[in-house]
């Protein structure tokens, strides 16, 4: 692993502590000041940094960017403890034993286990071995707080995945185009962490999927909607057809598919109104009625909100 890529390592030569960190030594540069300015930690071992290229303010306003990323072997002990720090921090072990506590909870880790949290949370991360090999990653963008509250809507932050799997060819791609220059090389980066993320994110949907039994009438009531999307179907119907009080089916369709009973009907609606569109000739207003909306103004509007066009520019770009 990470064989192409530079790193620069430092070894402690003792036990390196919050405590121990003067102001005169933050003022050089050698550490970062707004990650231990709310930080507690005590660490020894040795730390394999990349060293990464400036990032364009642009970069930093629009896309996701790399805020750094280091291989950490830490000796048994080690530990970092944070709050109020304006990052996302996915961590990663590639061999030892560590454990994380976040929101409350205790999480062990091992080789192939991972983590995705928001540094503004309490949080803490040890080596309970004699060595701890984990790669921390930290990300910013300004869609990551609500890329990270769609993944901990499964409640545990731990993904899992082996050393060979595609969360490490992500990530040894990202660190590869920060490694070369590039005029294209932010938005290429944006793109490969956009990827990564989203693997995380599909690795905690399959994981939760294993452990959460999707409960047999929201499965029926689903395929039922995908089948009968044209009717008119409220959340009075579709209440009594699941045999379900209106908050307790919203409460749940929500928590097992991540729409709302509306949302889904208006996606699988809109979703059908883009085929016909693509696949006949078909007026829009005639669509609209296909799909079940029959007003041809709320169809354009909601067309316009799920896809960001309206039906006849969407059909011209087809």
């Amino acid at each position: 692993m990470f064989q192409n890529i530079q790193f620069q390592t430092t070894r402690t030569q003792h036990r390196l502590s919050s405590r121990k960190v003067s102001e005169t030594a933050i003022k050089s540069g050698n550490y970062n000041a707004d990650a231990i300015a709310n930080a507690n930690f005590s660490i020894w071992g040795s730390v394999d940094s990349f060293i990464k290229p400036p990032i364009t303010d642009f970069a930093m306003t629009h896309l996701f960017y790399l805020e750094d990323f280091n291989l950490f072997h830490y000796g048994y002990g080690s530990f970092t403890e944070r709050r109020n720090f304006q990052s996302f921090l996915i961590g990663y072990t590639y061999s030892g034993q560590g454990s994380l506590s976040y929101r409350n909870q205790e999480y062990a880790l091992k080789e192939g286990i991972g983590f995705f949290i928001d540094c503004l949370e309490h949080h803490r991360y040890e080596a309970m071995s004699p060595q701890w090999d984990v790669g921390i990653l930290h990300l910013g963008g300004i869609l990551l707080p609500h890329l990270h509250a769609n993944y901990m809507q499964y409640q545990s932050p731990i993904f899992e995945e082996a050393p060979s799997g595609s969360f490490q060819r992500c990530l040894e791609e990202l660190l590869s185009l920060y490694s070369t220059p590039h005029p294209d090389r932010d938005w290429h980066a944006s793109a490969c962490i956009d990827a990564l993320l989203n693997h995380v994110l599909k690795l905690r949907s399959v994981q939760s999927a294993r452990t959460q039994q999707f409960p047999e009438n929201i499965q029926y009531l689903v395929k039922y909607m995908e089948s009968h999307y044209a009717h008119p179907l409220t959340l009075d119907y579709l209440s009594a057809f699941s045999g379900l009080s209106k908050y307790y089916l919203s409460r749940e369709f929500k928590r097992y598919t991540g729409f709302s009973p509306n949302d889904y009907l208006i996606t699988l609606r809109i979703n059908q109104a883009k085929s016909l569109l693509k696949n006949t000739s078909l007026p829009a207003a005639k669509i609209a009625h296909e799909v079940g909306i029959h007003d041809l103004n709320n169809f354009t509007n909601l067309f316009r909100r799920k896809v960001g066009m309206t039906p006849t520019q969407y059909r011209k770009f087809q």
